[in-house]
């Protein structure tokens, strides 16, 4: 297989990774290129819910393939891919309320993957979209991250953290998201492998460039 060119719609060193760990998993052989790029999510800072946050990763592919189209003259990559982390508040209490014991609502954390196909494939665009597991987050996170005031967690003290509880808080979750983004490379592998079937590299590198 000849070289495989793959935007990816962030910078972040752990999610470049997972998609790269993904592709050299679903592409053996391929002389693989993963490229990042800094593009916006066009959704919140912190995504809720899955329909957002799927948002920010579909967007985040398609801002991506822009971003490689304008760097590279025109030339779109191979695939396009997006990586969003969001959260999610679940009242199990109330969906099981014969069941003793489960709190009023839990907030959990996962991410979604879109990996989307170049315009110029033989297929056209095509979309591969997973979404991790989740896990939940600890009450007192989730009541700084939604304003509610409280003591922040001992790992954010001012005394080591100086930055404020807000900040902080985002940066415990931007953690969390960072570790499971990591163990999503199996997800995205499955949002790749859901395309590769019927999908072959770009048949031109030399496309006029795409809309924005």
């Amino acid at each position: 297989m000849g070289k495989l060119v793959v935007a990816v719609g962030s910078k972040n060193p752990v999610k470049v990774n997972s998609v790269r760990n993904a592709f050299a998993a679903n592409f053996p052989g391929s002389d693989l290129e993963v490229v990042g790029y800094s593009v916006p999510s066009g959704v919140d800072d912190q995504p809720w819910g899955d329909v957002q946050t799927r948002q920010g990763a579909l967007n985040r592919a398609e801002n991506a393939l822009g971003a490689h189209c304008i760097a590279h003259g025109g030339a779109p990559p191979d695939y396009a891919v997006g990586l969003e982390g969001g959260v999610v508040e679940e009242k199990l209490g109330e969906l099981h309320q014969g069941t003793p014991g489960l709190s009023a609502s839990y907030t959990t954390c996962f991410a979604f993957m879109a990996v989307m196909s170049s315009p110029t494939s033989l297929g056209g665009v095509r979309w591969g979209i997973a979404r991790t597991g989740s896990f939940a987050l600890p009450p007192r996170i989730t009541a700084l991250m939604k304003g509610e005031g409280g003591k922040p967690p001992l790992e954010c003290a001012p005394a080591r953290h100086p930055a404020p509880w807000r900040e902080c808080t985002s940066t415990l979750v931007s953690s969390l998201h960072a570790r499971l983004t990591l163990a999503s490379a199996y997800a995205a592998g499955w949002a790749t492998r859901m395309m590769r079937s019927s999908l072959t590299p770009t048949a031109s590198k030399r496309a006029a460039p795409l809309p924005r």
